[in-house]
This record gives structure tokens, C-alpha cells and sequence, in this order.
């Protein structure tokens, strides 16, 4: 998928009103209406004042986004739903530049859950959480200060079960804090480290329990990490980007580096330890060679230790005109 370069592509992508708006619409002008088949221009520059980046969207993504909007009857505009893009920084990166993904919240998500079940006359309810330790020991209630290693949220619709386990290591978002030289969790996972994962796990089995009106579609929470791989992308280019610009990449003399910090875990339950960005020292600056000792000149004073030398030579000048 291409990349648009200017915002233009993203209105003229989009199609004039087919229809004047229905009597029910007419007190807002950019309300989605049931005669449309995507945004209209002025749809679409309301949007991008909520939902950042959203006009450099390509019109294929604008049509899916679209489409999901009328399928779970979440209203964009009211912030229920969105479409974020992400620079990719995977191995599909030239191919697929960015990656647009639509969200909405742990609320929207139970919205759409509800609907779904309503429709064929089924409900939906929850078993009782579970929170596992690290060693595997089920909790019924978390109250650890540290976070759980795992998470199960259990949603029933009508007679089946939709199980989900969302692990801490696989959600939890990190990142490089240059002040305490290691990877840390953010903020809010660090302050309500067993709700944000349990949102996850709600997440996953609600999508379990009605694929149809929520496959595609993922809750803030479980894009948390995504952003973080994001801002650690971004950081990697710009450094990328000094070192070509001091000439410092291809090997070149100088290119010294120290030798990468080992990171200390935010907590015993984040996966794999991230290795730390590597620094750059200054190039060691190149010692001047010597210069060649030059004689002094007949008018200049010869150095502090060279002038006993001067005075035995005109010593030993007078003692040879005296012998004549």
C-alpha cells in the first residue's frame, strides 16, 4: 500500500452526496447517512481534526474504515471508533510503509458484543477473572503490587465459552528511559498493571465471542506495545540520520561506540530483556606528530635549555684566538 504525499489525496479520494441528507440528519452535516457508500469531503475534513493522520490515509483504507464504522454503528466523530497509522518497522516496511489499524475502546468493544448476541437472541456475560503469578498460581483477586504474568477472561455467549489468556510479557508496552538507562513500563501499566492487562484478555474474548462484527478491530490497550515499537522506531531513524549526516556510517575512522548497557527488567514478568540503544562517543581527536627541531635564528634567543650550549662554544672561540 502506497503512502499519499500530500493530504489532497485523502479529499479527493472521497465522493460528493448522492442525495440530499434525509429530514432525520439535516441538524448535522456530517452525519453518516444510509445513502452513502463512503466519507464525503466535508465528512473527512472533520475527521482529520479528531483523528490525527487520518488524511493521509490511501481511499482503499478510507473505504474499510468506513465500512466498519456503519457495521458496528460507532460513531467516529464522538470518538468511539478510529483508524491509526503506524510506520511500519518490520520486514514489510518498503512494501506496506504504513500499517493502519481501526480502534475503538474496551466500552465500544462490549457495544458491539451485545449488538451481535441481541440479534440472535443470545447474551452475553462473563466468568470470574482469573490472574495467574509467574510460577502459575491462580488468583481470584490480584493485589500484588506488581503486575500479573497472565490474565483469563472468560465471555459467554449463550451456551459456549470464548476464553481468552493475555500475558504480560506479550501487551505490556516498554521503553528506553535515556535518565535511568534501562526499559521501562509505561505509566499507566505501571499504575493499574492488572486492569490494562485484563482489558486485553476482555478484548480478545470478546472478539472470540463475535467475530463477524469485531474481527479487524483491536482496543487501545492491545495496541499499547505497537506505539511503543513505534516511538523506538522513530528514535532508531533519527539516530540513523545524525550518524549519515556526521559521516559516520560505512565503518568510517572514529566510529566508536561503547558498548551497550545491559538494561535491567522493569519487572520479572517482561519477557525478554530489549537490548539498550547504543551510544556514540566523540572520535578521539589525532595526536599532532612532533616537529622537526629547527636551529634558532642569528636574532632570536635560543630556548631555556639550550643556552649553556652557546656560551661553552663562545668560551672555547676565545681560547683559540688567544693560543694564536
Amino acid at each position: 500500500m502506497n503512502e499519499p504525499n500530500a493530504p489532497e489525496a485523502a479529499e479527493g479520494a472521497a465522493s460528493e452526496p448522492a442525495a440530499p441528507a434525509p429530514q432525520s440528519a439535516a441538524a448535522s452535516a456530517i452525519v453518516l447517512r444510509a445513502d452513502q457508500q463512503e466519507f464525503d469531503r466535508r465528512q473527512l475534513s472533520a475527521l482529520a481534526l479528531i483523528n490525527t493522520g487520518l488524511e493521509l490515509a490511501p481511499r482503499p483504507q478510507l473505504a474499510v474504515f468506513f465500512h466498519y464504522c456503519v457495521r458496528s454503528g460507532l460513531d467516529p466523530f464522538a470518538r468511539q471508533i478510529y483508524m491509526i497509522g503506524r510506520r511500519n518497522y518490520g520486514d514489510d516496511r518498503e512494501e506496506h510503509p504504513v500499517k493502519w489499524t481501526i480502534q475503538t475502546g474496551i466500552d465500544g468493544f462490549r457495544t458491539i458484543a451485545h449488538r451481535a448476541a441481541e440479534r440472535t437472541g443470545e447474551r452475553i456475560s462473563y466468568e470470574d477473572t482469573v490472574y495467574y503469578d509467574a510460577e502459575g498460581k491462580a488468583y481470584e483477586v490480584w493485589l500484588a503490587p506488581g503486575p500479573p504474568a497472565a490474565v483469563k477472561v472468560t465471555v459467554l455467549r449463550g451456551s459456549s465459552r470464548f476464553p481468552f489468556i493475555a500475558r504480560w510479557g506479550e501487551f505490556a508496552p516498554t521503553y528506553w528511559d535515556s535518565k535511568q538507562q534501562q526499559y521501562v513500563i509505561a505509566k499507566m501499566w505501571r499504575n493499574m498493571p492488572a486492569h490494562m492487562l485484563r482489558k486485553c484478555g476482555e478484548a480478545g474474548s470478546l472478539r472470540m465471542a463475535a467475530p463477524q462484527d469485531l474481527s479487524g478491530m483491536y482496543v487501545d490497550e492491545e495496541m499499547a506495545q505497537a506505539d511503543a515499537e513505534v516511538v523506538a522506531g522513530v528514535a532508531e531513524d533519527a539516530t540513523q540520520r545524525l550518524r549519515a549526516a556526521a559521516g559516520l556510517e560505512g565503518g568510517q575512522d572514529g566510529d566508536e561506540r561503547t558498548e551497550s548497557t545491559e538494561p535491567a527488567a522493569a519487572d520479572s514478568h517482561v519477557g525478554e530483556e530489549k537490548p539498550a540503544p547504543r551510544k556514540r562517543t566523540k572520535a578521539a581527536k589525532p595526536k599532532p606528530e612532533p616537529e622537526p627541531e629547527q636551529a634558532p635564528k642569528a636574532d632570536e634567543a635560543p630556548p631555556a635549555g639550550e643556552r649553556a650550549a652557546p656560551r661553552k662554544r663562545a668560551a672555547s672561540a676565545k681560547s683559540g684566538r688567544a693560543a694564536s
